[in-house]
C-alpha cells in the first residue's frame, strides 16, 4: 500500500527541520517524478532556501540524490537499504512466526527471534508461556548481547576484525553472578559458540533461567538471525536441558530451510 501525506501521529514536541526532512522524504516517495527545490517548496509551502538546506543534508546521508542531468531529486540509496532491511525483517517473522509458536507449545518453552542492532540484541519475536516466571520481553525489546543466548550466536556470526572492534568497545555489566563480565572470557565463549554451533546462557542474563541459541541463516548462508528457547530451571530435569539444545538447532534449521540456506555452513573463523 503506498503512503500517504497523513501526520504521523499526534503533532506536538516534535523536532522541526527532522520533521520537515521525513516530510520530504514522504513527498518524493510518493511522487512518480523527481522534484524540484522549487517544487517541494511549493508543496511544504516552505522558502526555497530552507527546503535547499534540508534536502542538502539529506544528501549528504544518502537519503535522496541528484540526478545529475535534470538537477532534480529522488530517494537515495540509504532510504531504499532501511526498506529493505525493514522488508528483510519483516520476512524473517512472517517465516519464523508460526514455526516459534509450535515449538513453544510443544515443548513447553519460551522462544524468540532476534537479531544484533550495533551492540545489542534487537527481539523481532517472542513467544512465552502465560504463566512462566522467565523475564518478560516483546518484539522491540533490546537485550544484552554478552549474556543473552541469542547475543552469543550472533556475536560468534561476526567476522574477525568486527568482532574485535566491538568487544573492545562493548560494555559488560553483571546481571547475576553468573554473567561473563570479562573480555577474555566472552571472547573464550564466543569460540565455544563456534566450535559447537549453539551458544548457553546458563543464569547468566536471569537467575534461574537457561537458554539455548542457535543460528538462522538466509539463502547465501549468512547469519541473520539467531532463535533461542528458554525455561526456568525449577523442576527441569537435566535430561529436558540437554532435549533443548536439539529444540533450539531443529528449529533455527527449519526457518533456515525456508529461507533457502544450504546445509552444513559453519561459523565465520
Amino acid at each position: 500500500m503506498m503512503a500517504t501525506d497523513a501526520p504521523l501521529g499526534p503533532r506536538r514536541a516534535l523536532n522541526q527541520s527532522l520533521d520537515r526532512g521525513l516530510l520530504i522524504l514522504r513527498r518524493m516517495a510518493n511522487s512518480e517524478s523527481e522534484l524540484g527545490i522549487r517544487e517541494l517548496g511549493r508543496l511544504m509551502e516552505l522558502d526555497k532556501t530552507v527546503v535547499s538546506r534540508l534536502v542538502s543534508t539529506l544528501a549528504e546521508h544518502g537519503f535522496v540524490e541528484q540526478n545529475p542531468v535534470t538537477k532534480r531529486y529522488r530517494i537515495g540509496p540509504s532510504a531504499l537499504d532501511i526498506g529493505g532491511r525493514s522488508a528483510k525483517h519483516a520476512r524473517l517473522y512472517d517465516v519464523a512466526y508460526s514455526r516459534l509458536q509450535n515449538v513453544s507449545q510443544r515443548h513447553e518453552v519460551n522462544v524468540f527471534l532476534g537479531v544484533r542492532s550495533q551492540s545489542e540484541v534487537l527481539y523481532l519475536c517472542a513467544v512465552q508461556r502465560p504463566n512462566d516466571s522467565v523475564f518478560r520481553v516483546s518484539a522491540g525489546f533490546r537485550g544484552h548481547l554478552h549474556t543473552t543466548a541469542l547475543g552469543k550466536v550472533l556475536l560468534a556470526a561476526m567476522d574477525g576484525a568486527a568482532l574485535l572492534k566491538l568487544l573492545s568497545e562493548l560494555a559488560l555489566p553483571r546481571l547475576t553472578p553468573d554473567t561473563i563480565a570479562s573480555r577474555d572470557r566472552l571472547s573464550a565463549e564466543v569460540e565455544l559458540v563456534r566450535r559447537r554451533g549453539y551458544a548457553v546462557s546458563d543464569e547468566e542474563n536471569l537467575a534461574g533461567v537457561i537458554a539455548i541459541g542457535a543460528p538462522v541463516r538466509d539463502g547465501t548462508g549468512r547469519v541473520v538471525a539467531a532463535v533461542s528457547a528458554a525455561r526456568h530451571k525449577d523442576g527441569m530435569s537435566e535430561s529436558f536441558a540437554d532435549a533443548m539444545v536439539g529444540i533450539t538447532e531443529r528449529l533455527a534449521g527449519a526457518i533456515s530451510a525456508k529461507l533457502g540456506a544450504p546445509p552444513g555452513v559453519p561459523f565465520p573463523p
